[in-house]
């Protein structure tokens, strides 16, 4: 009794020190998750309500939502331990089952706990009265390697072999798809009773596709087989360039199995971490020797079909925006005067790929000084503002807003008209006019008077002054000659300047130019002050947007399309040195590894990336691709 409860509060004491010295990595965030988005009436979906960074945050109230009955199911906690930081969750489960057909939206949700407020993200969910066929998002093992189980059937605990204890599966919501749809793909490791850490960000073959940031994963239990797994799930969205028929994957993760040295035939993946006694057990891994065991899985690959946008029915306004979208348009203030500016706000929701979401096109705009529009993009959801300023008072409405977009589950095109919207356009105020107010002329009897008096008076100069030689004119002074060339000076800088703004406006090419090399400027600059704050994070995070925009305006390319693979298929035709391509590909690697391969760099890791990235810069500069 003695020896076990040593052991009991050793394993408090190990578990107290983790979790204090990495203080639950990573700040509070409450996000929300469905298992799917497309159900049929009488199916019912889940939805998860995520807490990231604390695992004793209560349910919150999600209340009554119009056409949804939902009920709350219960919690799943889940605590790991990746490359030496531990990250904690949990995620309060609830079946939604829909009640009529239609659209619904989720959140975003509120919820106030101990003095701080959470805000969720929203999610859509469409229920069809068509039957809907399940998805295949359970996969089982991949059926490769000793001791591998058919997937449905029971594995027998003597049939457990290492293909059934790890394995990767890789699964896409649709197999078929247009050009620019989304297609959400996910990519789940499956553990049983393994120890394994050193987990790196998945990595997949995507020729033909542009892959979107991997998601914070999410982890939680599920039987599966028999068997109960911990599951770590990534998720991604990619978007597929040009029309044709594509292999995606198979995905690959790396990662360290820690096996026991001492255990006889061979390496320990049959050691069980959840015995009778889980104490001893987890005291006899601290103590005895493990070494860790590389692993490299690697899932099935898919075959993908990307279909062209039909020609039938575009708009003439169609920019490339596919999903299915609301649009909300509306103007602060509507009475103002002229001269004044009022702000446009143009908000588009739902789902769908919106990093070909343009800013919708203004009916008509004369009459209106029009500044340049500034956009930004949340999950789901995408915001332009931009400010009009009346020249007259004549102007009584503002402009109507038009947005187009291709609908791939109604496959076809459809537009969206908001306004115009009334407004009161005042005169501005009338300044009074100006007046000249001349000298005061005294008398002619006070001058004169003054005249006489100091007629006869001459007073002894102690300095002389400027000396002018007599008959100098002030033509032939340096003054005169600057004066008379300062206009022809002002006239060229203005002709310079006017013929710079006009090829701005006229040559995308160069503008492009302009704005990379400024993006850079900037870009290096945060890099240099990230660093010194020493946050790899934060440092790669900037890193990783200045990449973005640099190549993104370098290539006429939104900077939030850029990624490796499209910033290497758009190079690769520009006569580019192959040693720079591998430099740029590492560099996208090294923000990947940082930012979700919960890898940690050093200074001079740091110090090394920064100068890579200005000789790409450099070189890109001089090659003018």
């Amino acid at each position: 009794m003695m020896t076990r409860a040593i052991r009991i509060l050793f394993v408090v004491f190990l578990a107290a020190s983790l979790v204090a010295g990495k203080a639950f990595a990573g700040d509070k965030k409450f996000e929300l998750s469905l298992d799917r988005n497309r159900i049929a009436i009488g199916q019912k979906a889940q939805l998860g309500a995520s807490f990231y960074g604390t695992q004793s945050m209560p349910a919150p109230d999600i209340g009554n939502i119009d056409g949804l009955e939902v009920r709350y199911v219960g919690p799943s906690t889940m605590m790991t331990v990746l490359s030496g930081q531990v990250s904690t969750s949990i995620t309060h489960l609830y079946s939604v089952l829909p009640l009529k057909v239609g659209k619904f939206q989720i959140g975003p949700f509120t919820f106030k706990y101990k003095g701080d407020t959470y805000t969720s993200n929203m999610v859509f969910l469409e229920a069809s009265d068509e039957p809907i066929a399940p998805q295949p998002s359970r996969q089982g093992p991949p059926g490769q390697g000793i001791g591998a189980a058919p997937l449905g059937r029971p594995v027998a605990a003597e049939q457990v072999g290492l293909a059934d204890r790890i394995f990767l599966t890789l699964f896409v919501d649709k197999t078929v798809a247009y050009v620019n749809e989304l297609i959400p793909v996910t990519v789940k490791l499956y553990v049983n009773r393994l120890n394994v850490n050193d987990i790196q960000l998945p990595t997949f073959a995507q020729e033909g596709f542009s892959k979107v940031e991997f998601k914070e994963p999410k982890q939680y239990r599920e039987r599966l087989n028999g068997l109960l797994y911990d599951v770590l799930e990534f998720r991604t969205s990619i978007f597929g360039m040009r029309a044709g028929d594509y292999r995606l994957g198979p995905a690959s993760i790396k990662c360290n199995v820690m096996v026991r040295k001492s255990m006889p035939g061979g390496p320990g993946f049959n050691d069980d971490f959840f015995g009778p006694d889980p104490s001893a057990a987890f005291l006899d891994d601290f103590m005895s020797r493990y070494e860790r065991y590389p692993m490299e899985l690697k899932s099935k690959d898919i075959q993908l079909g990307v279909l062209a946008l039909p020609s039938q029915g575009r708009p003439q306004d169609f920019s490339g925006a596919v999903g299915d979208y609301q649009f909300i348009y509306s103007a602060n203030p509507t009475k103002l005067k002229v001269g004044d500016p009022v702000t446009l706000k143009m908000e588009i929701n739902g789902t769908g790929n919106f990093n070909t979401v343009l800013m919708p096109k203004l009916d008509d705009t004369a009459g209106f000084k029009v500044y340049e529009a500034q956009a930004k993009t949340e999950e789901n959801h995408k915001t332009f503002t931009q400010v009009l300023i009346p020249e007259t008072e004549q102007m009584a409405k503002l402009p109507k807003a038009v947005f187009s977009y291709f609908d791939p589950n109604a496959r076809h095109y459809k537009t969206i008209s908001q306004g115009p919207i009334a407004i009161s356009v005042e005169k501005g105020k009338e300044e009074a006019p100006s007046q000249v107010i001349g000298p005061v002329i005294p008398p002619a009897g006070a001058a004169a008077k003054a005249d006489e008096l100091g007629r006869d008076l001459i007073y002894i100069k102690d300095s002389p002054g400027t000396l002018r030689r007599k008959g100098d004119t002030f033509y032939r002074t340096p003054a005169f000659g600057l004066a008379f060339a300062l206009p022809l000076v002002l006239l060229i800088i203005f002709s310079v300047y006017n013929e710079r703004l006009t090829r701005i406006r006229t040559d995308s090419v160069y503008a492009g130019r302009l704005a990379a090399y400024r993006s850079s400027k900037k870009g290096m600059k945060a890099l240099g002050r990230t660093m010194k704050a020493g946050d790899p994070k934060v440092f790669y995070e900037t890193l990783f947007k200045t990449l973005q925009d640099y190549l993104g305006y370098r290539l006429s390319i939104p900077p939030p399309g850029i990624t490796s693979a499209v910033a290497d298929e758009a190079l690769s035709t520009r006569d580019v040195d192959p040693a720079m391509m591998a430099k740029m590909r590492d560099l996208f690697r090294a923000c990947d590894e940082s930012r979700f391969g919960f890898r940690q760099p050093d200074i001079y890791k740091m110090k090394d990336d920064i100068k890579v990235l200005g000789e790409v810069i450099k070189y890109l500069e001089r090659k003018k691709v």
